[in-house]
């Protein structure tokens, strides 16, 4: 899977700013393909500064053109790219830290007090304001000299750009959202897996997103599941397969990506081996019992 924030920072040929905990980008070459998983440890803001990708997620689609924006919650997603036109945006990525110091420090200070979200979607749109547009652009005169200017500079930059954000009362979804990231609300092991055991991270990567390393993150995991990250996530996306495999018409193929297997030999062989049966013939027993 598509490793969106390791990709911009150690890739180079991109103009791109490198902070401590936070990231800046500008991307124009699109990847070559027109629907790719990708996913991240780091939260980001995008803005679309020409052409349009569309983020599918398991709340919906979004579809973002040109001098659109969203904040997208680290993890994973889908996208959908379009070649009509070529593609071009700013990317912001920022880690945990990083939002919990500007809310602490700036946005705290500045807005009313956050609600928190029980069920947190992965993408929010962000309504622009003039204003924030104009922050937007200021950011390419850093990008064409990123070594020319005190990085202090470039982080209150970036920390006015998400106060002008939360101060919109149009954008208050993003300030409960970065609330929230902030008291590490949603951030735990069971949340980060229970909304990320679709998609096909390796057990690292889920590591990464917990903010643990590996050892921490099997320990704890041991002690919440009572079982290992593998036995935990095959049996997980094997019973959400068995769902969709009732509740659908997708082919075994379609089944596979939706649910995180590496491919559909894998996931018969793991279906036939937990239920007894390859996927196709328990539809089909099912469906007869059904009828």
């Amino acid at each position: 899977m598509f490793d969106s924030y390791k990709h911009f920072l150690e890739t180079p040929g991109y103009s791109k700013i490198i902070g401590d905990d936070y990231l800046i980008v500008e991307f124009k070459c699109p990847i070559k393909e027109e629907l790719f998983a990708a996913w991240s440890e780091c939260h980001s803001v995008v803005y679309v500064l020409n052409g349009q990708k569309k983020w599918i997620t398991p709340q919906g689609d979004y579809l973002v053109k040109a001098n659109e924006s969203i904040f997208v919650r680290k993890g994973a997603f889908k996208n959908r790219q379009y070649f009509e036109e070529s593609f071009c945006v700013l990317m912001f990525f920022m880690k945990d830290d990083f939002i919990r110091r500007c809310v602490e420090e700036d946005i705290k200070k500045e807005t009313a007090s956050a609600n928190a979200i029980e069920h947190p979607d992965v993408v929010y749109r962000i309504n622009i304001s003039e204003s924030l547009e104009t922050l937007y652009h200021s950011f390419f005169s850093y990008l064409k000299n990123p070594d020319k200017t005190p990085q202090k500079i470039i982080e209150l930059k970036f920390r006015e750009m998400l106060l002008n954000i939360c101060l919109n009362p149009s954008n208050a979804n993003i300030k409960n959202i970065l609330y929230n990231i902030s008291h590490n609300i949603g951030g735990s092991i069971e949340q980060i897996m229970e909304e990320q055991f679709i998609y096909n991270l390796k057990i690292e990567e889920y590591a990464r997103l917990c903010g643990k390393s590996v050892s921490t993150f099997k320990r704890e995991f041991k002690k919440i599941y009572g079982t290992t990250p593998g036995k935990w996530l095959m049996a997980k996306r094997l019973n959400f397969a068995r769902e969709i495999l009732l509740d659908t018409d997708l082919t075994i193929q379609e089944v596979c990506y939706e649910c995180g297997f590496e491919s559909d030999s894998h996931f018969i062989r793991s279906f036939k081996s937990h239920f007894g049966v390859p996927p196709n013939q328990w539809r089909e027993a099912r469906i007869n019992t059904a009828s």
